[in-house]
């Protein structure tokens, strides 16, 4: 098959974007030609790197992968009027890059968020003569809607109402999780169209070691307690903070953010505020460093918001968590990321406002009343089972491949 995948957002760019590539390069691998048609890099961060500066198109090959990269407006993410603007750039700048490309395709495939590349692939793809996919990562405008983002108003009524259109017009739905499938057939689109294919992980995150972290950073010494990922508003970070501060009485904990995001600053301001020493945060890390920074950790942790869409939602880097044999601790009352957790051994969960229960957790994994040994070694056999990356490629294959 001849495939063109439109994305906003592509490697070197980090993130959930990740599980695209990884995507892309097993089809490559499996005798498919794969293409995709995306923005210069500049996520999260605003800062286009040196080789892709000034120019209005680029083109590049990554593992087999072609990369036809169009310009588009750089913004980070403490500017979200800027990055709407960046949004409608990259509509225009890749559809005239989408003429200059010489193939048809026999599917264009189109990711989603941000709501511009539905369209855009919708476009292309009756341009091409081609089967139109959408991937749904994350529902938008009912994602942003329910965390406060976007209002709920006419505009976004009329958003809704394009996205659905759109997800009707689609041949096929891939879903990132099992919520967002059910939530497109609630809108009586029928279950052959679409399929859940989760990101699972990349073998680096079983074989990695620790590579010296502890001693780079000066941990020997401590309980580590790590959050990876995003420091978004998607994420409740203010409870961890408020744990670090109700465990000032134990000198050997050490809270640490690994990423970047609009929430930083609030939170370090949090940290300088309450004068806490046991928080450190180091920014966003190589890609090829995190699965260390998982293996080093006594605990991992992590957050979400508790709004009505979170029930479905099931954070990428969980599978890599898993993947990584160490205790996690979860915030969210229930949802789909609580049911896997049980499933593969059980969920140390906590309301994403309940400080004391996080607090106390932390105490009983740190003390031995909860095996945190056992459960990270029953976490890592549940990932190794059923959601190695490959396994979820090979289910994304066979389902584009279906007439």
């Amino acid at each position: 098959m001849k495939i063109l995948i439109v994305t906003q957002h592509f490697p070197p760019e980090r993130g959930a974007v990740r599980r695209l590539f990884e995507f892309a390069r097993y089809f490559v691998r499996q005798g498919h030609e794969v293409s995709v048609l995306t923005a210069m890099p500049n996520y999260p961060d605003g800062i286009v790197p040196p080789k892709y500066r000034g120019r209005l198109f680029y083109n590049e090959e990554l593992d087999g992968v072609k990369v036809y990269r169009s310009w588009v407006l750089p913004a980070s993410n403490k500017y979200p009027g800027r990055r709407m603007i960046g949004f409608v750039t990259f509509l225009f700048t890749a559809l005239m890059n989408s003429l200059r490309l010489e193939s048809n395709y026999d599917i264009v495939l189109a990711s989603t968020p941000p709501v511009n590349t539905p369209v855009l692939g919708w476009l292309i793809s009756k341009l091409k003569r081609s089967r139109f996919v959408i991937e749904i990562r994350d529902l938008q405008p009912e994602s942003s809607e329910d965390f406060g983002n976007l209002n709920r108003s006419l505009f976004t009524r009329l958003l809704k109402k394009a996205m659905h259109g759109l997800y009707r017009r689609a041949d096929k739905i891939v879903a990132a999780t099992d919520g967002i499938a059910d939530y497109v057939q609630t809108l009586g689109i029928h279950e052959d169209k679409v399929t859940a294919i989760k990101s699972g992980y990349g073998e680096e995150f079983v074989t990695a070691d620790h590579n010296g972290i502890r001693k780079k950073f000066g941990w020997e010494e401590k309980f580590l307690v790590v959050y990876s990922g995003t420091l978004g508003w998607a994420h409740s970070l203010e409870t961890i903070i408020e744990a670090a501060r109700k465990l000032t009485d134990q000198p050997d904990v050490q809270f640490i953010f690994v990423g970047d995001g609009e929430k930083r600053s609030a939170l370090e301001g949090m940290v300088r505020d309450y004068g806490l020493r046991n928080v450190t945060f180091i920014g966003a890390q190589p890609l090829e460093t995190i699965p260390y920074f998982l293996k080093t950790s006594d605990i991992l942790v992590e957050s979400l918001r508790e709004v009505p869409i979170t029930q479905g939602t099931f954070p990428a880097k969980l599978f890599e968590y898993m993947a990584s044999g160490r205790p996690i601790l979860f915030g969210a009352k229930d949802g789909e990321a609580i049911r896997e957790l049980k499933e593969a051994g059980g969920a140390l969960a906590f309301a994403s406002d309940d400080v004391q229960k996080l607090r106390d957790l932390i105490m009983e994994v740190k003390s031995g009343a909860i095996d945190g040994e056992d459960l990270g070694r029953k976490y890592h056999t549940h990932a190794r089972k059923f959601h190695p990356r490959e396994r979820w490629a090979r289910e994304y294959l066979t389902f584009l491949d279906r007439k």
